[in-house]
């Protein structure tokens, strides 16, 4: 086959192949057309991630100071339903406890009742009938309904505390419009730091927990340890270089410098934490972070209200 028949062949084929393709079209123009009916779609509800997930939180945040002193109390609500009798807690190894105690009895001054002993003080749990408490379980993820009613009359006090500073801090910035969204979904303003929240000062006890010469330690220790981070200019830093420069600078025994560095860190968690601490991780891992906010003026002023 020449080239010029080749080339006609290939026109043909296409040609042939285009009527095919089209030929359905003019089919369609003696054909009935039908009417479509589609079937009515409902529109869909977009659901919240609250209606569709249930309650997110159904709790406003709370500062880790708060955290731990509403942790402090659970434990001690526990401990009186299993015991079933006043508590002791020894003054010398029980001191931040008993601060704690302090604080909570500035929040509800009925809470408890408090006994001094020797060198002890004796804890007795108000209107609460020992009689009618049911059998102690200890892996109970609630407690009996008299102590959580306690717990949550406690927590409801934290929010308040939280919530004041928080309208505030709203109205400084111009964003009163975000209280409706507040509290309708339990949170707070995403620039607003939670740490300016003061402290509870504890309810004053009848003896002197800390002695003037621990107090100007642990005074000494916070000073340092702010130049410290400052001078290095960072956020984190391990626990073991922390200790040995702390060690450097202050005159002072290894063992009552953790202890007195612990304090600090107990106390006052919304300043210096602990990161990554657990009960199988050595010391050496332990990581130190401070809130880089912090001043040596605050923090002293936030630590007096502990010596008295």
């Amino acid at each position: 086959m020449n080239n010029y028949k080749l080339i006609k062949t290939l026109s043909e084929n296409k040609t042939i192949g285009e009527d095919e393709s089209t030929r359905h079209l003019s089919e369609l123009a003696d054909a009935k057309i039908s009417l479509i009916k589609v079937a009515h779609v409902s529109p869909i509800n977009f659901l919240s991630l609250r209606e569709r997930f249930g309650q997110i939180s159904d709790q406003y945040p709370l500062p880790i100071k708060f955290q731990q002193l509403l942790q402090t109390m659970r434990n001690i609500e526990q401990m009186y339903w299993k015991k079933r009798q006043p508590l002791i807690f020894d003054i010398k190894t029980n001191s931040i406890k008993i601060l704690q105690i302090g604080q909570l009895l500035k929040l509800d001054k009925d809470l408890y009742e408090i006994k001094i002993l020797n060198k002890s003080i004796e804890l007795i749990m108000n209107d609460i009938p020992i009689e009618n408490l049911p059998q102690f379980q200890p892996f109970q993820s609630k407690l009996p309904a008299i102590f959580e009613s306690r717990i949550a009359s406690i927590r409801n006090k934290l929010d308040d505390l939280v919530q004041k500073v928080h309208e505030n801090y709203l109205r400084l910035i111009g964003e009163e419009a975000f209280l409706e969204c507040s509290q309708e979904f339990k949170i707070y303003y995403p620039a607003f730091d939670m740490n300016l929240v003061l402290d509870i000062s504890p309810a004053q006890l009848p003896f002197q927990i800390y002695s003037d010469e621990q107090r100007d330690q642990i005074k000494q220790i916070l000073e340092t340890t702010i130049k410290y981070f400052n001078q290095r200019s960072v956020s984190f830093v391990y626990y073991n270089n922390l200790i040995h420069h702390l060690l450097n600078k202050i005159p002072m025994n290894k063992e009552i410098m953790e202890k007195s560095l612990m304090f600090l860190i107990k106390i006052q968690p919304d300043f210096l934490q602990i990161t990554n601490a657990k009960k199988e991780q050595l010391k050496s891992k332990w990581i130190v972070q401070i809130n880089k906010l912090s001043t040596e003026q605050k923090q002293i002023e936030s630590l007096k209200m502990y010596f008295y």
